[in-house]
């Protein structure tokens, strides 16, 4: 299922997003992250560069696009977090997006943040976020995604975030769940212990095996050892060619801030499905 539509890719991190629309059809006419590393890797494995800080980005260097996407930066939100919302400077970058959005007017939006944005604050946060992108003309609705239900084996629940401009007489309907495109086991490249890889993070400390945090340790063949940010990759649904740039930690950091790719790529089906993009 393919369709002929742009979009722009806020908080672009390594592109989880781009390299999910882009086999649907979809072209990226802009780019956005304040992480120099991460640019470097959209760069080399998309031919983008980013530009830098959004609050600096003026509307007229922003193309009319038909999809706005970002997974907007989400240590505010969650639970390991000081949970300060959007009186943290990381959660006021949704303004940056309600900028945007009023600007210029796409047909549709996708976002996406941790899971602990519906219960932050008594979920009176989530729905000032949903009340301002119905004022700003958009029909929203918001679900809870696996990665394991969409095709990659690994245990990571997000929050998406999906609008439609009222104008648009058109239904969005989130994506029914799909086969496993291949197994932990095929990732590792041997017998784990395990059906579903645990949720990749932003690297830090190793935990070890047998650690109640273990996030990065695995036992393949009988034998313990931790996973490579390449594997994240592949937990994460990107290609065999995609290469990371940067330090062994800048690679965990940018794998672990990403978005699944199925997940995206099977939400710009439904889109498209429905004649929205």
């Amino acid at each position: 299922m393919k369709s002929k539509f742009n979009f722009i890719d806020l908080f672009s991190g390594i592109g989880g997003f781009h390299s999910g629309l882009e086999p649907l059809g979809g072209e990226c006419v802009m780019a956005s992250d304040i992480l120099p590393i991460a640019c470097d890797t959209y760069f080399s494995n998309y031919g983008i560069k980013p530009l830098g800080d959004i609050t600096k980005v003026n509307l007229k260097e922003i193309p009319p696009h038909d999809l706005l996407c970002g997974g907007f930066p989400c240590q505010s939100f969650s639970n390991v977090g000081q949970k300060g919302g959007l009186d943290d400077p990381r959660g006021e970058m949704i303004f940056e997006i309600f900028r945007i959005l009023k600007g210029k007017k796409p047909k549709a939006f996708v976002l996406e943040n941790v899971k602990g944005l519906v219960s932050h604050n008594s979920g009176k946060t989530l729905s000032f976020i949903i009340s301002t992108l119905d004022s700003l003309g958009y029909n929203v609705k918001h679900e809870i995604l696996e990665a394991k239900d969409y095709g990659l084996p690994q245990i990571r629940k997000r929050l998406f975030i999906v609008g439609v401009k009222k104008t648009i007489k058109k239904n969005f309907e989130f994506p029914k769940p799909i086969k496993l495109k291949y197994t932990l086991s095929n990732v590792l490249g041997g017998n784990v212990d395990r059906e579903y890889g645990f949720t990749v993070r932003i690297g830090g400390r190793r935990s070890g095996i047998n650690n109640r945090y273990n996030w990065d340790s695995y036992r393949v063949n009988g034998e313990v050892r931790y996973i490579t940010p390449e594997e994240c990759l592949r937990l994460q649904g990107f290609k065999k060619n995609f290469k990371l740039k940067g330090t062994e930690s800048q690679k965990y950091y940018q794998v672990g801030n990403t978005v699944p790719v199925t997940i995206i790529n099977e939400i710009g089906k439904e889109l498209i499905r429905a004649g929205i993009i």
